[in-house]
């Protein structure tokens, strides 16, 4: 295909400068900063994704023109970006890294705030109770199981249903809804090989005061 703006070459030179800026992006640390660009790059992401995606499926009644298309190196490497099939399509040669879809690239992670609630004193906890605690839109349980005290997350894992109303054994929490038995000292769910809840790391400071931190 004819090239428009710029050579292979020099698309590859804006490939790697823009490798080099997300792995820059990796580094910044205020926590606002990195959660907006996340979002630009998901929308970015998506308002080329979807036409993108529209085009390659037209070309399928045309294959020999899309055959074509697709033989450009650009397109090529367009197309691995969007995690889109090529079809009948010579792989690229050794040594060129096509892009890796953008959910998958490590900088997008969202980071997550943590902070350190302090949540009474100790001695005023009653043994073998559940207190629903919300913060920055976690919801989570601390309870008092003899001289330790754990805080786990208040909701049924793969549901929306809070778990507050459960009942204690022990170290167990058992949902009221479906049964499921979590140790709160993992999170795991002993009954259900394949759930677990959040738990959030607890202090009692040398005067009871009891504090949890809460990552969101």
């Amino acid at each position: 295909m004819e090239k428009v703006l710029f050579n292979n070459e020099q698309y590859e030179e804006a490939l790697e400068k823009l490798d080099q800026l997300m792995r820059e992006a990796e580094q910044i640390s205020d926590v606002d900063h990195k959660v907006l660009l996340y979002n630009v790059l998901q929308y970015f992401d998506s308002i080329h994704r979807e036409p993108l995606a529209r085009i390659m499926n037209a070309l399928t009644k045309h294959p020999d023109l899309k055959n074509r298309i697709v033989q450009d190196e650009t397109v090529q490497k367009l197309c691995n970006l969007y995690d889109l099939a090529i079809e009948d399509v010579p792989t690229e040669k050794e040594g060129v890294v096509g892009f890796v879809p953008v959910e998958n690239v490590g900088m997008l992670s969202i980071p997550k705030q943590k902070d350190w609630l302090e949540l009474g004193n100790y001695h005023e906890l009653e043994n073998q109770k559940l207190y629903p605690k919300n913060y920055e839109r976690v919801n989570f349980l601390i309870s008092r199981i003899g001289s330790e005290v754990f805080a786990i997350q208040n909701q049924c894992d793969g549901s929306v249903l809070p778990i507050d109303k459960g009942t204690l054994e022990d170290h167990y929490l058992i949902c009221p809804w479906h049964g499921c038995r979590y140790d709160l000292k993992t999170g795991e769910a002993v009954n259900e090989a394949n759930k677990k809840l959040e738990t959030f790391p607890v202090e009692i400071e040398e005067d009871g005061l009891v504090k949890v931190e809460i990552s969101y």
